[in-house]
Formats: structure tokens, C-alpha cells, sequence
């Protein structure tokens, strides 16, 4: 169904050994593995990623590092992800068997938060590596391009399209009870089928086409350039160069350079997290448009699993900042104070 397809499906049916799925004994021990990784796995994760992102908000706001104009992108992803973990956490209490009923409309609600801040996340990325690229490859630009004005419109409009176009989910889905009427459940509305349909093919467009490509390229050019940075700066310890009549090594700080380098990480790791789940969507998606979509447990698990590592790109970003930043950790350990921009 496209509805299984387009949803970015936020709890895991436990229920299907119940239902009667034939297994092997290898199918069975990955069920195990799937469902215990699930259940354990997930809460800490999102409770780890919660405070994380929290700590991470505190620093781009309230300390010195609130000076830079990227702290901007860095703040709203910290609260985009944070909305993220709060919904899956909320989700994952839902799907536990000892719940007795759960709201529908909370169903929905659980399900456009997730839509909207998945999509802000990947597209305030996008915008952190617009402004290195921009920074770094064209610094002479970079002071207008970059302010802080312009880094705010730039978040309004990525900010508002997402909470706009993915608020089709209140007339798309409809509430159902279960059979035991012990439960309320989302489902989507037979006769918006084909509207999800072409929902779906955009917002692959969207949310992984687009943004991977921008990214990997915006990555490259960046990487590029600080290489040429770091290339000239050697020479010039080597006394085989004088002073760079080059933008680029006259303007750029090895603080800039820094911040970047931890951006570039941040966002490869961000690229390495989202393709295998991405492009396992993208798999079932062409599957289904040439109607050769099979039910296959297997592929069921599969996909689960790469959810989970989906998961972790929401909750990750406070430990890559600590890791690979001095600034963020110095920044860290300064008092919270109000910063006049």
C-alpha cells in the first residue's frame, strides 16, 4: 500500500507472531533481535538525544559561540530533533502492549510532528552547508550572504513550507478502532489513496533526493577548499610562500576553518545515517510503481533496523559536536548569559 510506504512508520508492530507469520528459526531469532533492539534500544536513545540536543540549544544561545551566524541553524536543528526524539518516545509508550487504549487524533498529531521535523532536519542541514559553502568558497560574499537577517528568512521559509505542506496529514488520515475496540488507530483515507500516491513521490524528492545531492556537493567544494586553505598555510610555514593575495587565505580564520571542518562531519554523518534508510524507501517506493512489491518479513525487519539507525542521526549531534569542536567544548563549560546580537 502507498500508505505503508509513505508513512515513515514510528512504532513497530509486535503483534505479527501473534497474527500467525510463519517463521524460521533464523527469521525468528532476527524478529528477537529487531523487537528487543526496539524495545530497549529506542528509549534510551531518545532520552539520551533529548538532553543532548537541550545542552546543545544552551550553548548556540546562551554562551559565546551564540556570536557566530550559523549558531542560528545549529539551535533550530537542536529543537527540530528534540521534537522529533519527544514524538517517537511518546510513539514507542504507545506501542507498548501494556497501554490500553491510545488516542487516535494523538496518533495523527504523533505522526505530522514527525513529518515536519524530520523534514526541518534534513533542510536546516542543508542550510548549515549552504552557509559554509558560501563562508568558505566565496568569503567575500560570505558577510552579506550569511547575516544573521538573512540566516532568520532563510529558516521562516524552510520552517514554514514544512508546517504547511505536511499539515495534509489532518484530512489524509482518518481514525479507526481496532477489533477489540481497545484502541483507536490512524489510518490513511481510502480515498486520498492516490493522493498520497503523489505526496509520496514528491517528498522523496524532498527529503532525500534534493538534499543528499546538495549536500555531497556543497561537501566536496567545501572540503576542497579548506584543503587549499590548509595547503597555502603549510607553504607559508615553510617559508616557500608570501603573504596570499587569495580571498580565501586573507579572510578565513583558523576558527572558521574549525567550525567547519566539525560542520562537514556533522553532515557526512548526517549523509551516512539517512541513505541506507532513505534509499531502502526509495527501493520500496520503484517496487511499487512497477507493481512488483512482494510481502516479505524479511525486507520488514530490514527496514525497521535501518529505521533505528535513522533514529540515532536525531540524538547523535550533541556527541559529534563534543567530540570534534574545542569552541563547542570551551563554550560548554561557560556560565549561561543573554547574548546582544
Amino acid at each position: 500500500m502507498v500508505g505503508d510506504i509513505h508513512l515513515r512508520n514510528i512504532s513497530f508492530n509486535i503483534s505479527l507472531v501473534d497474527n500467525g507469520t510463519d517463521f524460521s528459526d533464523e527469521d525468528e531469532y532476527f524478529y528477537d533481535f529487531v523487537h528487543i533492539l526496539y524495545k530497549y534500544f529506542i528509549p534510551i536513545l531518545c532520552i539520551f538525544g533529548i538532553i543532548g540536543n537541550a545542552l546543545s540549544f544552551r550553548v548556540f544561545v546562551f554562551t559565546s559561540f551564540a556570536k557566530q551566524p550559523s549558531s542560528i541553524y545549529l539551535a533550530a536543528l537542536s529543537v527540530s530533533d528534540t521534537w522529533f526524539l519527544s514524538a517517537l518516545l511518546i510513539s514507542w509508550v504507545g506501542s507498548l502492549d501494556t497501554l490500553a487504549t491510545q488516542s487516535g487524533v494523538f496518533c495523527v498529531i504523533s505522526i505530522y510532528i514527525t513529518y515536519v521535523t524530520s523534514f526541518l532536519s534534513i533542510w536546516y542541514v542543508v542550510l548549515i552547508m549552504l552557509d559554509r559553502y558560501i563562508v568558505v568558497c566565496h568569503p567575500l560574499r560570505g558577510h552579506k550572504l550569511c547575516s544573521r537577517q538573512r540566516v532568520l528568512i532563510a529558516l521562516t521559509i524552510v520552517t514554514t513550507f514544512g508546517v504547511l505542506f505536511y499539515s495534509h496529514c489532518f484530512f489524509t488520515m482518518k481514525i479507526d478502532q481496532t477489533d477489540d475496540d481497545e484502541r483507536q488507530l490512524c489510518r490513511v483515507q481510502d480515498n486520498y489513496y492516490h493522493v498520497l500516491r503523489l505526496i509520496t513521490y514528491f517528498d522523496i524528492v524532498i527529503t532525500f533526493i534534493i538534499p543528499v545531492v546538495t549536500v555531497l556537493v556543497f561537501n566536496l567544494a567545501v572540503i576542497c577548499a579548506i584543503r587549499r586553505f590548509y595547503f597555502r598555510q603549510f607553504r607559508m610555514s615553510q617559508g616557500r610562500m608570501y603573504a596570499s593575495t587569495s580571498p580565501l587565505f586573507n579572510i578565513l580564520s583558523k576558527a572558521q576553518v574549525r567550525l567547519t571542518v566539525m560542520l562537514i562531519i556533522v553532515s557526512s554523518v548526517f549523509l551516512v545515517l539517512n541513505l541506507p534508510s532513505h534509499g531502502f524507501r526509495f527501493f520500496i517506493l520503484v517496487n511499487d510503481i512497477l507493481k512488483r512489491r512482494k510481502e516479505n518479513f524479511n525486507l520488514f525487519l530490514i527496514q525497521h533496523c535501518l529505521q533505528i539507525m535513522y533514529y540515532i542521526n536525531f540524538a547523535i549531534n550533541f556527541l559529534l559536536y563534543c567530540t570534534c569542536s574545542k569552541s563547542f567544548r570551551r563554550c560548554f563549560r561557560e556560565s549561561p548569559k543573554c547574548q546582544k546580537h
